[in-house]
């Protein structure tokens, strides 16, 4: 897995985290608790995989195919499409407000 900090686009580094823990707060207004690594890991790796600028089904898909092949499972929670999918979500509210085309992210 690639270092978060070293990825390229343009969220990269502190907006990187700072972007990961603004999901995680509004996750948990939502009445979602998924741990902010999760989050981390769910946005690294839809940039390692370069899936960015695919549709929410379809970057959820490589995210969570690439976690099964890795072995990584939730627990006592799975990690889901529909868990990935939601953290994408607010990824493109936070990357509206950043002013950053998810293709460039």
């Amino acid at each position: 897995m690639a270092d978060p900090f070293a990825l390229t686009g343009k969220l990269s580094g502190d907006l990187f985290t700072e972007c990961a823990e603004w999901i995680w707060e509004q996750l948990q207004d939502d009445g979602h608790f998924i741990q902010g690594e999760l989050i981390e890991l769910i946005l690294a790796t839809e940039r390692t995989l370069g899936a960015q600028a695919r549709h929410h089904h379809e970057i959820a898909a490589a995210v969570l195919a690439d976690f099964t092949s890795r072995g990584i499972a939730g627990d006592p929670s799975p990690i889901t499409s529909d868990v990935i999918e939601m953290v994408l979500m607010w990824e493109d509210d936070f990357l509206g407000l950043a002013g950053i085309p998810r293709h460039e992210s």
